[in-house]
């Protein structure tokens, strides 16, 4: 059963902060990504595109980590360690739009034609937080 996320670090999410994402490559070295998050409940939400290296990470070795520094105060932040539960093409184009208007207040602005986005489900393993 996934740790409950504590209303702290729902804020941290809810808020326009950034993630750092990392995957693991096939050899074992580190990838790491700057994301924008979401969550759905317990449940970490990100978007992503097809192809991409992360994407092959998650699709081979769903353990990841994320940590989210709070951009006004970065000694408050959250570092949570799980699995990708989901990697899944519906929703994808309305969940970067839903991201794109949470960040930027409008709809995704830099789409590519042949793009096919994809939603990815995070369910945390352990949270540790620092300064919240």
């Amino acid at each position: 059963m996934s740790p409950q996320l504590p209303a702290a670090v729902i804020d941290l999410i809810d808020e326009t902060n950034m993630a750092s994402l990392a995957t693991i490559m096939s050899d074992g070295a580190p990838h790491v990504s700057t994301m924008w998050i979401g969550r759905r409940e317990n449940t970490l939400i990100m978007n992503t595109v097809e192809g991409r290296v992360k994407t092959k990470n998650m699709q081979r070795d769903p353990r990841v980590s994320v940590s989210i520094f709070r951009e006004s105060s970065p000694y408050q932040s959250v570092h949570i360690r799980g699995r990708v539960s989901g990697i899944n093409q519906e929703g994808g184009e309305q969940g970067i739009d839903d991201l794109s208007n949470k960040y930027m207040g409008k709809d995704y602005p830099w789409r590519n034609p042949g793009d096919v986005r994809l939603v990815v489900e995070i369910e945390p393993e352990s949270v540790a937080t620092m300064g919240l």
